[in-house]
């Protein structure tokens, strides 16, 4: 019986070597990277020996690391043709995705007709979960994420966002001033996501606020704001369709910086044809809503609030 250390270090290790970044093998991972370092001290620990050298600002391999990575690389790249074999002959045409559900119903769900459309012979599973799924043990092949992209992934980059007070527009019209306003929870605390404090605190164009409704998650706000149920500071990219439609507009010009939604792909996934046709889709699409989003803000330019700010929801 073959003694071997628990897989999942031995997985952590592979990938923080083939990338030399903590942070890039979390992401692949779907991990966090302070997970990633207690997998690799764990191995160490096991092993008797180091096979990471931390440097300020970058990492390096030990040379029992580096005799060590090759063998393990092989071995993983023997275990993803294995599976993939699997994948050719029996799930070739199932692609299997995870994103938020924020950005499933918002922007990805009213466009996938178009990609059935287009695909006919690609069946697409759809997982949407705010929690980052490991795309290996969940047999995922593609993720859409938000938050900070990692550096050495510009490739993989969507597009960034930005967040306004958005309305609809009889809501806008009729506030005189004064409007409800809607906030939602950050189910990623981390991310130091936008609220409506920061962008009070920011902006020169204030307004009373009647009311304040704070929703459980992002979904939920959206659903308040098709509701007519007040104003929603929100994700110009997740707002795209609602204001290129006119049923809702912006108040004001400020807007807060986002973060970027990006792409990562499994690793055994990577040569999967209905992948590489899913992601050069993606793209198109991505681009086609960052030039959206350009023509709508200059064609329509919300009013600005009156005086007199209240407190605002966090």
């Amino acid at each position: 019986m073959r003694r071997l250390p628990p897989l999942n270090a031995i997985r952590a290790f592979e990938a923080v070597a083939r990338c030399l970044s903590f942070s890039a093998a979390a992401d692949e991972l779907g991990v966090t990277t302070t997970a990633v370092s207690h997998q690799i001290r764990h191995l160490e620990s096991y092993l008797g020996f180091k096979l990471i050298v931390r440097n300020p600002r970058d990492i390096a391999l030990t040379p029992a690391g580096a005799e060590m990575f090759p063998k393990l690389r092989e071995g993983f790249d023997l275990l993803a043709e294995a599976f993939s074999v699997l994948n050719v002959d029996i799930e070739k045409n199932v692609l299997r995705v995870t994103t938020t559900r924020a950005f499933a119903d918002n922007w990805l769900l009213p466009r996938l007709s178009r990609f059935l459309a287009e695909n006919p012979g690609i069946q697409v599973e759809l997982v949407t979960d705010d929690a980052v799924r490991d795309l290996s043990s969940d047999r995922l092949d593609v993720a859409i994420r938000y938050g900070q992209s990692p550096r050495d992934a510009a490739d993989s980059i969507l597009f960034s966002d930005a967040y306004r007070p958005i309305g609809r527009k009889d809501v806008i019209e009729n506030g005189s001033g004064t409007y409800p306003v809607i906030g939602f929870y950050w189910n990623n605390k981390d991310l130091d996501g936008p609220v409506w404090a920061r962008w009070a605190h920011d902006s020169a164009q204030s307004f009373a606020v009647a009311g304040v409704l704070n929703c459980s998650d992002e979904s939920a706000a959206f659903e308040a704001l098709d509701q007519g149920l007040g104003l929603l500071l929100c994700s110009n990219i997740l707002a795209a369709d609602r204001l290129s439609a006119g049923t809702h507009q912006s108040l004001g010009d400020l807007q807060i910086e986002g973060f970027q939604y990006y792409i990562v792909t499994n690793h055994a996934s990577r040569a999967k044809p209905a992948a590489k046709v899913f992601i050069t889709w993606l793209q198109a699409l991505a681009r086609e809503t960052a030039r959206q989003v350009e023509c709508t803000q200059e064609q329509q330019r919300g009013p600005t609030g009156g005086a007199g700010q209240q407190e605002h929801p966090s």
